[in-house]
């Protein structure tokens, strides 16, 4: 017997694929109806045998990528009789509405753009339902053509063919367009203007000669140069006034990834997703770079074209490309037309701009992402994943999250999800503060959220916390402060709908303590919105506060210090100076962070003395450390003390660990003997989580914080861990780091609330 049903499907479902022809999914002839867009879900009105339906709905929730199918609910409606099937306009306001994040190249449009028979052959700006913009040009929902930058552009009578025809992958797909009325790219060197093929085969020349041109790409404009020039390169470092950052490289096609980085399956899944993050992976031992590309680090970036402009240059050009905002380090990536025209002008060193005329609404930077213990962790979540949340089926409430200042980020909730946004900047930097606030403000009227909450974290210094403290009392709305630590445990426990008892090992930089004191070698215990601080790190006083945190040979010395060496031991003059300073307690603040630790170690090896950037000194000891498993290096016997203090914490002591590291560290140390220290400290730290996690007993542990983007620590602790059968959990979803801060901030916020209902 046939019926009518209405049925709603939730997730990422605009402009992926969702057409009249998804009838012809459930396999029945005599599945009849239309499709129609309502903001932020797809609704589709069917009349069908009752027997067809279970099919159809099963192939709706398995529908391909990249669609994301989040739920499938229906319905029965009064019988109604179609004649075929087809999509209607779009209307109607849908109560939780996701936004479509930007898609990658799809593979079918980029054999349409190197296939000389078809009319997109050549064309940079090629797409379909399945790839292309989509919250970079979006203005608001419904997600149709004339709600997006696209809407000045009309079809030609191809185009239009295509957009409405069922049986097209094209049809209704928002950003198609073609050389006859699409968007078309356009070139500036010098005073030279260039237009279409003309326009791209210069920008493939100048690259390809060694000169540093200005891209705009889909979230914004880029810098782009040959990764394989040490000249060039430094040139490049120094136009962002970026000293050592690592870059990392864009190369055409999963074969010339392979031949820089060995890629497991993982890893080759998330080059060529419809995300096109930056991927970090195992680099090759053969691998001939300049320094200045990516030196001492463990992993290297590679990332495949996210765009057809992207795929004929790096194919023309023939050799891997750094392609990196254009911005000052620190500052947020230019993405509008006219400041990007007048960066140009101002910057002689850079050779070509090449623009198009579609314009950018908001920006978005590539994503980051890593293969690690058999999960992906995402350590950046921009282009690809933003404004999607991250997490559904939360509780209900509207909640403002902050962030922290380190890794800007702010955290929106709203109809039981969570969207995190994470916005690659230097909260100190004015341009960039001012840019937090008004994406955040672009994304409460994007999604129709109205905060009824503000969460920020506990730190009285924080920039971010500031803007919350501001925001909280203009709009007169409650303002919860949450642990630093706290806050990234409860990101993961938010991603897993883990409600506790759960043991977290939080390790990071830094964060303020509850006690006056800095943390950040964390062990809590987690419940709901509750937490224990149950051990930590044991406590050394450090000079310098936050400022350590870049002058990892200050955290050394005071380590040093803690660990009771004498002046005429340690051969640094800066030594008794620092222990003077410690003694008389000039800016001092005690200080239990891990991240420090990790500082030390690499100071006390020689592998490095400051951290020029977020964590070069931890890369450059796993960096040793990766060597020595690939060399099969026995590890240098290391290990923590561990103890009960008064109240029954555990404490982890350092100092048994720094003697021997300095030890080690006294003589001229060879490749190999700085590869087995490197190594020990890991697999020490790597069984203090195991042991500890035994002492406590709890079946469900929790890994965060930024020094578990460290890849031998993680997939250490979670091999170990679950070899003594506990169940672990880490960040998937959003970075360990502080850029994932604000979603565990905004849980916070709705869990409180709960229990004060």
């Amino acid at each position: 017997m046939e019926k009518t049903y209405i049925i709603t499907v939730t997730g990422r479902v605009q402009g992926v694929g969702f057409r009249p022809g998804v009838c012809r999914l459930a396999g029945a002839a005599s599945l009849q109806g239309w499709v129609k867009n309502l903001g932020g879900t797809v609704e589709i009105r069917v009349t069908c045998e009752a027997t067809e339906l279970p099919s159809f709905l099963d192939a709706l929730r398995h529908f391909p990528a990249p669609a994301q199918v989040e739920s499938v609910q229906y319905r029965e409606a009064p019988f109604e009789r179609f004649d075929g099937f087809r999509s209607v306009p779009s209307g109607g306001t849908a109560k939780e509405p996701v936004f479509p994040a930007d898609l990658g190249i799809c593979p079918q449009c980029l054999e349409d753009l190197h296939n000389p028979a078809d009319r997109h052959y050549g064309y940079p700006y090629v797409s379909c339902t399945a790839c292309g913009p989509r919250y970079t040009i979006v203005r608001k929902l419904p997600y149709d053509r004339e709600n997006t930058t696209m809407d000045r552009f009309r079809f030609c009578p191809d185009c239009g063919r295509e957009y409405t025809d069922a049986a097209d992958r094209r049809c209704h797909g928002e950003t198609i367009s073609c050389p006859d009325c699409g968007p078309q790219l356009s070139g500036l060197t010098g005073t030279d203007r260039l237009a279409g093929p003309a326009a791209m085969d210069e920008a493939i020349r100048l690259v390809r000669d060694g000169a540093i041109v200005l891209v705009k790409s889909i979230g914004g404009y880029n810098l782009v140069c040959r990764g394989d020039r040490q000249d060039t390169v430094r040139q490049l470092r120094r136009l962002k006034q970026r000293d050592r950052k690592p870059f990392a490289l864009m190369v055409p096609d999963l074969a010339a990834a392979s031949a820089l980085c060995r890629l497991s399956e993982q890893e080759q899944r998330l080059l060529t997703s419809a995300v096109r993050p930056i991927v970090l992976a195992e680099p090759r031992a053969a691998l001939h770079l300049p320094e200045e590309t990516a030196g001492h680090v463990p992993l290297l970036g590679v990332f495949l074209p996210p765009s057809g402009f992207y795929a004929l240059l790096t194919e023309g050009a023939g050799v891997p490309l750094i392609v990196t905002s254009c911005n000052r380090s620190g500052e947020p990536i230019l993405f509008q037309d006219g400041a990007a025209l007048a960066w140009y002008r101002e910057h002689q060193a850079v050779a070509g701009f090449f623009t198009y005329d579609r314009e950018i609404l908001r920006s978005a930077d590539d994503s980051v992402v890593k293969a690690a213990a058999g999960r992906v962790q995402v350590l950046r979540r921009t282009r690809g994943y933003l404004p999607e949340p991250a997490v559904r089926q939360v509780p209900e409430g509207c909640v403002l999250a902050c962030g922290a200042d380190m890794e800007p980020s702010f955290c929106l909730s709203g109809g039981g999800r969570l969207y995190p946004a994470q916005i690659p900047c230097e909260l100190d930097n004015e341009k960039s503060e001012r840019f937090l606030r008004d994406s955040e403000a672009d994304w409460e009227a994007m999604l129709g959220i109205t905060p009824e909450c503000i969460v920020t974290d506990l730190h009285a210094g924080y920039l971010s916390r500031r803007w919350g403290q501001e925001l909280a009392a203009a709009r007169d709305l409650p303002l919860l402060a949450v642990q630093h630590h706290h806050a990234h445990a409860l990101s993961v426990l938010a991603e897993h709908h883990l409600d506790g008892p759960c043991l977290a090992f939080v390790f990071d930089g830094t964060g303020a303590g509850t006690d006056g004191t800095v943390w950040g070698g964390e062990i809590l215990k987690c419940r709901g919105a509750a937490v224990e601080r149950a051990g930590h790190l044991q406590t050394i006083p450090m000079l310098g506060g936050d400022v350590s945190m870049k002058q990892a040979w200050k955290s050394a010395l005071c380590h040093l210090a803690a660990a009771g060496m004498a002046e005429e031991d340690v051969a640094d003059p800066r030594y008794p100076l620092v222990r003077r300073a410690l003694a008389a307690g000039v800016n001092t603040i005690g200080n239990s962070s891990m991240g420090r630790l990790f500082d030390t170690a690499a100071v006390l090896l020689g592998l490095a003395t400051e951290n020029t950037f977020k964590g070069e000194c931890p890369m450059a000891l796993e960096a040793a450390a990766q060597q020595g498993i690939r060399h099969g290096t026995a590890p240098l016997p290391l290990a923590l003390k561990a103890r009960r203090d008064a109240d029954g914490r555990l404490l982890w002591d350092a100092a048994p660990l720094v003697r021997q590291l300095w030890q080690w560290g006294r003589k001229p140390l060879s490749a190999a003997e700085r590869e087995a220290a490197a190594l020990g400290f890991h697999q020490a730290l790597i069984r203090l989580v195991a042991d500890s996690a035994e002492q406590f007993g709890l079946p469900d542990v929790v890994l965060s914080g930024g020094c578990f983007a460290n890849g031998i620590l993680l997939e250490g602790a979670v091999t170990e861990l679950e070899r003594r059968h506990f169940h672990v959990y880490t960040n998937e979803a959003v970075s360990c780091g502080d850029g994932g801060i604000s979603l565990g901030q905004a849980y916070y916020g709705l869990l409180r609330r709960r229990l004060r209902k």
